[in-house]
Parts: structure tokens; C-alpha cells; sequence
């Protein structure tokens, strides 16, 4: 028989209460940013113990393709993924921490937490309400959606911070720690120390703002673009490094245009066979990979798909180019 008892209108507090008990029930890590304050809080109950001194806490997106760059959050709204940093070593550019998600749909919630002894009204208060008070915290949960990826994420880019200042990362390892945190090593994708500043004194007045484009748009590019675009800018800005320094070299009045497998050949005669291999060698590099990004060239010639990998590789051979021309500081 149908019931005609009126239903009860969809309550989001008990909704989410309910979902906090359940998800706390289960033992998770939890950890809690206070938005007034800017104090992190961390527990396996729930986020009421003060960490001090407190750690950096940054915005966090995955970064599958290169329209989830859009996806940067441009202010911090308590939603989303965090990023809590562990250790960071500036040689290797790898950088290790311990990566939450969203706890439930609400930005901010009401905690009582045990009181910051970094805060003397907190310590006031807490002495008449058994040694908590009340803070408003985003509250996440370690980064379970990470392991649900391919290989546990390992191979994707994670963006920390906000679309007006991020970094971008390349996630090399994911694991699950004693405490059910999920830590993360991370490496910088970034061309500092790939591509040298350029060295205006080396470089004639009228090549420059050529050659320094060229260089931008490789830099734009970088680790944001698809692998192809990557390496069709760095051919760009190989050929404008090398007409350029053989115009200097020649002492010529003006630079010859034309494609890089030519310019390699010139270089061959103009130092002979057996010198400047290495530089020649970085240029056929990146002339080698551009034709694998055009799927005609590819097929014809049965060549593999350049990947990230291989983009990589060709801002490193552009690097190499400069530093051997002299043209980098």
C-alpha cells in the first residue's frame, strides 16, 4: 500500500553529520586549515590537535591534460585538494608531502579543537570549556581519488597553489603511510637551470629580441602544452640560436633563413667533420623528434609518438644548445 506520510525535506547539516561519523568511524587521517588564522590542525579522530610550528599548506590540482590547467582554483575556497609540504631538495628538484581531499560538500564547519598554544585567548578559553574551543576548519581527508588512478597517479602533473602563482610538479612516487596519509614525491617541472638566461652582451642588438621570443614561447610552453607543441618550439628556438650565432660567427651582415637540418650541415662546414659534434648532435636531436609529433610522418616512417619524456629531453638538448654557443649565464 503507497504511504501518504508527508517526506521529509533533504536536511545537508544531518546529511553531513551523519557522513562525518561514518567516514571518522572508519579511522582516517584527518586534517583541518583554519581560514581565519591560517593554522593547520591534524588527528586520526578528527582535525583537533594544533601543529606547530605549522606546515605550509597549499591548493592542489591534478593535472591530466592540459585543459585541467583551467581548472587552478584562483582563490582559496576550502574545497578541493591540499598539500601539506614535508621536505624539498633544491639539487634534485624533488619535493615530498602528504596529499588530502575534500571531507564532504561544506567549504567551512565548526570544529572544537584543543587550544593553539600559539594563541593566549584560545588557551583563555578553552580553561572554561574543557580545554577546547570552537574554529571554523576546511576538513580533508587523506587523497584516496589519487590511488584510484592509473598507477596511483604516478606519472601525472599535480599544480600547487592558485591560477595568479602555481608551480607545476610531476607526481615520480604515491604511497600509503603508517597513519593512512597518502605522501607523494614530487618533481619540479620547471626550465629553471634547463634554459639559461640569455647573455645580451654575446648576442648581437638586433638578434636579440628574436631569439629572446623564441626562448619565451619555449618557456610558456613547457611542461603546460602537449608534447608536440613543446618540441615545435623548441625547433623554433634552435634555429633562431643557431642562424643567429653563425651570422656572428661569419660575420655576416644579415642571418640566412632557413630549416634546421640545414644549419646543422652548415656548421659541419664551417668547423669540419670532427668538431662541434656535441652541438650538432643536440640540434639533430631536436630536428629528429619534431616529424613524431605529425601523425603522416609517423605512420609513414612507422616512428613512436613522442611523450613528455621526449618533450623533456628536447628542452634539455635546447639547453644544451646555448650553454655551448657561450650565449647563457
Amino acid at each position: 500500500m503507497a504511504s501518504f506520510l508527508p517526506r521529509r525535506p533533504f536536511n545537508l547539516k544531518m546529511w553531513h553529520a551523519c557522513y562525518l561519523e561514518d567516514i571518522i568511524g572508519a579511522g582516517m587521517a584527518r586534517l583541518g586549515f583554519d581560514r581565519r588564522t591560517g593554522l593547520v590542525y591534524e588527528g586520526m579522530d578528527g582535525p583537533t590537535h594544533p601543529v606547530w610550528p605549522t606546515p605550509a599548506l597549499s591548493q592542489a590540482t591534478l593535472i591530466e591534460g592540459p585543459a585541467d590547467l583551467q581548472r587552478i582554483p584562483s582563490d582559496f575556497d576550502g574545497l578541493g585538494w591540499a598539500f601539506i609540504d614535508g621536505s624539498f631538495d633544491p639539487g634534485s628538484r624533488v619535493r615530498r608531502g602528504r596529499l588530502f581531499q575534500k571531507f564532504g560538500p561544506v567549504s567551512w564547519e565548526p570544529t572544537q579543537v584543543e587550544a593553539h598554544p600559539a594563541i593566549n585567548s584560545d588557551l583563555l578559553k578553552a580553561a572554561n570549556n574543557g580545554g577546547r574551543v570552537s574554529k571554523e576548519l576546511s576538513v580533508y581527508y587523506e587523497c584516496t581519488d589519487l590511488l584510484q588512478r592509473r598507477n596511483r597517479g604516478e606519472g601525472l602533473q599535480l599544480a600547487l597553489g592558485r591560477k595568479d602563482g602555481h608551480s607545476l610538479w610531476r607526481i615520480l612516487q604515491t604511497e600509503r603511510i603508517a597513519s593512512g596519509d597518502v605522501l607523494v614525491t614530487l618533481r619540479a617541472e620547471s626550465v629553471f637551470g634547463v634554459i639559461s638566461e640569455l647573455d645580451s652582451t654575446q648576442i648581437a642588438t638586433n638578434s636579440l629580441p628574436g631569439v629572446q621570443a623564441a626562448l619565451n614561447r619555449v618557456v610558456n610552453s613547457a611542461y603546460r602544452e602537449l608534447p608536440q607543441s613543446v618540441v615545435d618550439h623548441c625547433r623554433n628556438a634552435a634555429v633562431m640560436l643557431i642562424s643567429r650565432w653563425m651570422q656572428k660567427v661569419t660575420s655576416s651582415a644579415n642571418p640566412i633563413e632557413q630549416d634546421l637540418g640545414q644549419w646543422i650541415n652548415a656548421v659541419r662546414r664551417q668547423f669540419g667533420e670532427g668538431e662541434r659534434v656535441a652541438l650538432r648532435s643536440a640540434l639533430e636531436t631536436i630536428n629528429r623528434l619534431h616529424p613524431r609529433g605529425k601523425d603522416n610522418e609517423s605512420f609513414k616512417h612507422s616512428l613512436r609518438q613522442i611523450d613528455e619524456l621526449d618533450a623533456e629531453y628536447a628542452l634539455h638538448a635546447l639547453g644544451f644548445v646555448i650553454r655551448e654557443v657561450n650565449w647563457g649565464r
